[in-house]
């Protein structure tokens, strides 16, 4: 044996299992692979048939044909038969007229037929070409080799191909005719096939040359053409569009505006994925209705991105059962943090529109079940879940809308039968004659008046039971988050302590390390303050569901800034405070403002940590009927279109130092119990630093 040499890579033959059916594990995301190699041989209509593949039937065969451009056998052999290679890396676009942005770019989605079944025979032909090009290809010999002694590559594998005679040299296009299929397509699949592909295309995309696909089961009479509606804006109950401008790098965003109670766009700075578009249509329960009627064959399903016009296939899917679901955005699983505002998926329909040259790093995983992630994917998804904050408070705000226009009616009603009542006992007084006439009028007018008291009432008494249950939900939400907040500070502090104390231990004394000693010590004499406070945090907080009663306003703001004093000594912070000498709330729950103004510090903290100037003010006054908290300062700001998401569960842009996401969403809740409103405002140190403003009315 010679002492060096040169070693090559090889393949086992069970390489295409891992690129094949391993890989993609959805069927529905198989056929989704051969119809967008379709789209990208520029072709027009694409053919998908099911025959034979009910549950008792023989001989079960899925064809895919396409009127694109086709392929050569130098096609075959150089590109569509060698692994991970693809011409469209060289050449992005399909040839002329159509030039279509090519979406399959990894070179092996040809592979998803393996998850189809176990054998394909692959027709071809390009235009111009006087015979038609048959490949047959078997998988049950890749696996059939695997039972042999030794090792067998996957290149030894040989696939037989022919030509057979063409009558016209000017047709095109490819067909695989997949048979052996392992599974059972029932009616139910078939349509879902249907639905989701008819998603294949955006419906803003502005293709010069159309794209369709059509589906036959003889075995369930289906034959229909996958189309989507695109009126979706004409249903909707309120709707947003957003765009990009790389001259200006600038982004559309949107926000809810309180004082127009309108979704208002902005631009802001592009982010590090790149310029994206984006249209999202809400549906409130009254256009859901309309919307199911108008379109059943259509579902209202959440956000699907779409790269150069082609869904990616992520979002391709649609499952029946809720627990299947892939929530690859997460915008359901945000509906626990607050089930009366936040929007689902099947409350609205959006298409966000990226492209391989502004949104490189936005890249399909391989087994396409999700993106790569990544930084620039996890600042999408960030910013699309903060586009949705618009959404949801514009649904809070129409609640509390109908709500009082419900009770306005209510009242109103009341009141005109009052009005009726009263002219007639009038007349009746100044005509007794008619009195034996208009009796039972009124008698019934009385009737009817005693109804509607009742159901003023009942009315009340619903909304102060359903105001004690979502009360009540608040609070359970908040001991979990408060859970974890005290977990991680707690663990944190201890873990910083063990290290010096482990220091000491092993290294006291030694006259030489004094300096460091002295310098460990005070660390440790600030942890445990912050631990101290940890602790009475967790303390006050067993207290907070104690009865309602009169507090000090003043008194209480004051007793918890004193407790930063050290900290904010040792930090170099200034706090300015400006509060009322004399104001008293009845009947309120003094936690909660603890709780409140303890967040809000913790923040500004941490927000001014590298600043120049190091200012916190605290600043409380009554404006008509509401107390006005703002507490300020000159920390790095938070940008315009994050001053909503901010408030989310999770969403922190102090990560970097040790923000858990969850102080200002404590605030939110905490604020919303007490019947009051929180926002973030324009700092009042100018373009430095943050302002929230707290609003809580004195009659709650």
């Amino acid at each position: 044996m010679e002492n060096q040499g040169t070693l090559k890579w090889r393949f086992d033959v069970s390489t295409f299992r891992l690129i094949g059916r391993d890989l993609i594990t959805d069927r529905i995301t198989a056929l989704f692979e051969l119809v967008k190699n379709s789209y990208d041989a520029n072709a027009q209509t694409v053919n998908v048939t099911f025959k034979n593949v009910a549950a008792g039937e023989n001989g079960a065969v899925i064809t895919i044909e396409d009127d694109g451009f086709g392929m050569s056998f130098e096609d075959i052999r150089d590109k569509w038969m060698v692994i991970g290679t693809s011409s469209k890396r060289k050449e992005p676009y399909t040839p002329e007229p159509f030039s279509r942005k090519c979406v399959g770019e990894k070179g092996i989605g040809r592979f998803a037929v393996d998850k189809l079944g176990d054998k394909v025979t692959i027709i071809t032909k390009k235009a111009g070409e006087k015979e038609w090009l048959n490949v047959d290809i078997d998988w049950t010999a890749y696996y059939n080799s695997q039972n042999g002694e030794g090792i067998t590559l996957f290149t030894d594998i040989e696939n037989q191909y022919k030509f057979t005679p063409c009558e016209d040299s000017n047709a095109s296009g490819t067909k695989l005719i997949v048979t052996g299929v392992r599974e059972v397509w029932t009616k139910i699949d078939i349509q879902r096939f249907v639905t989701e592909v008819s998603k294949i295309v955006s419906p803003y995309a502005n293709l010069n040359f159309p794209f369709q696909v059509k589906v036959k089961a003889s075995s369930y009479d289906i034959d229909v053409v996958a189309t989507r509606n695109q009126n979706d804006v004409d249903i909707a109950t309120v709707s947003f569009s957003l765009g990009y401008d790389n001259e200006s790098e600038t982004q559309d965003a949107v926000h809810f505006d309180d004082r127009s109670s309108t979704i208002v766009v902005n631009p802001v700075p592009l982010k590090s994925f790149g310029g994206i578009k984006m249209k999202v249509f809400y549906f409130d329960e009254a256009a859901r209705r309309k919307y199911r009627k108008e379109f059943p064959n259509n579902e209202i399903d959440g956000i699907k991105i779409y790269r150069d016009g082609i869904i990616t296939t992520p979002f391709a899917e649609s499952k029946t059962k809720d627990d299947e679901k892939r929530d690859v955005l997460g915008i359901d699983k945000r509906v626990w943090e607050n089930i009366f505002d936040r929007v689902s998926s099947r409350e609205i329909i959006g298409i966000v529109e990226i492209t391989m040259k502004d949104n490189p790093k936005i890249i399909d995983a391989t087994n396409r079940q999700d993106f790569v992630d990544n930084e620039e994917y996890r600042e999408l998804k960030r910013f699309i879940i903060t586009q949705l904050d618009a959404i949801e408070n514009y649904k809070k705000f129409a609640r509390i809308q109908k709500k009082k226009k419900s009770q306005d009616t209510l009242d109103a009603t009341g009141e005109i039968i009052q009005d009726f009542i009263t002219s007639v006992e009038t007349i009746t007084k100044e005509k007794p004659e008619l009195k034996k006439s208009f009796e039972p009028v009124i008698q019934q007018a009385k009737k009817t008046d005693r109804a509607v008291k009742n159901v003023i009432r009942e009315r009340k008494e619903a909304e102060e039971e359903f105001s004690r249950k979502e009360n009540i939900y608040m609070s359970i939400m908040s001991l979990q988050e408060y859970a974890i907040h005290i977990t991680h500070a707690v663990r944190t502090t201890l873990n910083k302590i063990r290290d010096r104390v482990e220091y000491f231990k092993n290294f006291f004394p030694n006259p030489d390390e004094d300096d460091l000693f002295l310098e460990y010590a005070g660390e440790m004499y600030d942890e445990f303050m912050i631990l101290n406070r940890v602790i009475d945090y967790m303390l006050s907080y067993s207290q907070s569901n104690l009865h309602p009663e009169d507090i000090n306003l003043s008194l209480t703001l004051t007793e918890v800034l004193a407790g930063y004093s050290d900290l904010l000594q040792s930090s170099g912070i200034t706090l300015e405070t400006s509060l009322p000498k004399r104001l008293e709330l009845k009947n309120t729950n003094r936690q909660f403002f603890r709780d409140i103004l303890q967040n809000l510090m913790d923040n500004s903290i941490k927000a001014v940590k590298d600043s120049d100037p190091k200012i916190i003010k605290c600043t409380a006054y009554a404006e008509d009927d509401d107390l006005v908290i703002l507490v300020s300062d000159t920390g790095n700001g938070i940008p315009k279109e994050k001053r909503e998401w901010v408030f989310g569960l999770y969403n922190t842009t102090t990560e970097d130092q040790g923000g858990a996401g969850i102080g200002l969403y404590v605030v939110k809740t905490r604020v919303e119990s007490l019947k009051g409103t929180v926002s973030v405002e324009d700092s009042e140190f100018g373009d430095v630093g943050t302002t929230v403003k707290i609003v809580l009315p004195f009659k709650k």
